[in-house]
């Protein structure tokens, strides 16, 4: 799994009171990146000097100010200090450019993020970090669906948010991030050591993580990938739960520690507790399918296809790359053979091809139904071809995992 990306901003409470948006309360410096560059004061706003011309370095100016401002009106930076802040430097640069005819690329971007009304959205998808919070209200204003619609006709794909300023207070430490000191990525490798030689060091941090969990009073997500942040929050918005408690973004390593004693719990055939587990890491990470997708593994292990049909429906809304829909498709392929579905089973393994026409697999499988129809007598060629690779010259290069 992929980590979230460190926080890019000043990340504690501040104690003493900052005036907003005045210069004189904080020391204002530039950096140049340069080997002689002097410290900073220890409570400053800093802004790389090679952001851009006085202009642009003045609206950023701004922007830390009002960061630290906000950071000290609430205590702590969040989710709404940055959307704040963010609101402040676009205010600051339409006023800025107004008859001077400037123009910055991240900047223009930014305000027309506001101009459409997504800066909420803008922050989640491109700027958040463990140790946020949200409220039912918050998750309520989000508009998903249409902030989809607006980004991919106005920003470029590549887009990356900029934050090229650090605020920084003296005698603050980091807001604490729940998870944070769960076995960082690697400790516990499952790719080169058996469960059962790791299971004392997974059953250790599950048990940290329990504890920890049940201290919030907020219900954690622990999202380990950037574009999987606004498919979660808008699948949340409707969740009683996350409407009455709000909820707090946590390390991605508490998903990977449910998940790992979820997968463990698989690998030894306890099927009771891998459900339980993965429904907990679910629960932590909606929006991850190949989580699901291993749910959806133990109900299909317990002879419960409805239920493992639900969820590969939820799984296959969410996947991200083809290699995840072409496994989530040899799944469905796997349910409709078990409930003597053959056509249907043969077409869902023809649909996984779409995705990894390699997989041997799945032409495997296709082959195996075209065989048991023509046994049975019940094969029609105008229903079902029989199985004929395309030619390598039309099959997509994929490099999904054999």
């Amino acid at each position: 799994m992929v980590a979230a990306p460190a926080r890019p901003f000043y990340d504690g409470g501040v104690r003493s009171r900052i005036a907003p948006l005045s210069l004189p309360t904080l020391a204002l410096a530039t950096l140049a990146g340069c080997a002689h560059t002097a410290a900073p004061p220890a409570d400053s706003v800093v802004v790389s000097a090679d952001v851009g011309p006085p202009d642009v370095l003045a609206a950023w100016s701004v922007y830390g100010l009002a960061l630290a401002a906000e950071a000290d009106k609430t205590g702590t930076d969040d989710f709404g200090t940055e959307v704040t802040a963010r609101g402040v430097l676009a205010d600051t640069w339409n006023e800025t450019q107004a008859g001077k005819h400037l123009a910055d690329a991240y900047l223009d971007l930014l305000v027309a993020v506001r101009d459409a009304g997504f800066m909420r959205e803008y922050v989640l998808a491109y700027l958040a970090s463990p140790g946020w919070t949200l409220s039912g209200d918050d998750l309520a204003r989000l508009e998903v669906d249409k902030w989809s619609s607006w980004a991919g006709a106005h920003l470029p794909k590549d887009h990356r948010a900029l934050t090229p300023v650090t605020v920084r207070v003296e005698g603050r430490q980091p807001a604490p991030i729940p998870g944070a000191d769960l076995p960082a990525p690697g400790e516990i490798d499952l790719a080169h050591t058996p469960c059962a030689n790791l299971q004392p060091a997974i059953d250790r941090a599950l048990g940290t993580w329990d504890r920890e969990e049940r201290a919030l009073h907020r219900m954690p997500l622990s999202i380990p990938l950037a574009k999987q942040v606004l498919p979660t929050l808008a699948k949340l918005s409707r969740d009683s739960r996350a409407r009455r408690d709000g909820v707090v973004l946590v390390s991605p390593m508490a998903l990977e520690v449910v998940f790992d004693a979820g997968f463990c719990a698989v690998d030894r055939g306890d099927w009771a507790a891998a459900e339980k587990l993965l429904r907990h890491a679910v629960a932590l990470s909606p929006a991850a399918a190949n989580v699901r997708g291993e749910l959806v593994q133990t109900l299909i292990m317990q002879k419960r296809p409805d239920d493992a049909d639900a969820e590969l429906d939820v799984a296959l809304e969410f996947a991200d790359s083809d290699c995840q829909r072409a496994m989530l498709w040899r799944k469905r392929g796997y349910i409709l053979f078990d409930r003597g579905k053959l056509v249907d089973s043969y077409r869902a393994y023809a649909r996984s091809l779409d995705f990894d026409p390699g997989n041997e697999l799945a032409r495997s499988e296709m082959g195996l139904i075209v065989a048991t129809l023509r046994r049975a007598g019940t094969y029609d060629q105008k229903v079902l071809a029989p199985l004929v690779a395309p030619a390598s010259g039309k099959m997509r290069v994929t490099n999904c995992p054999r």
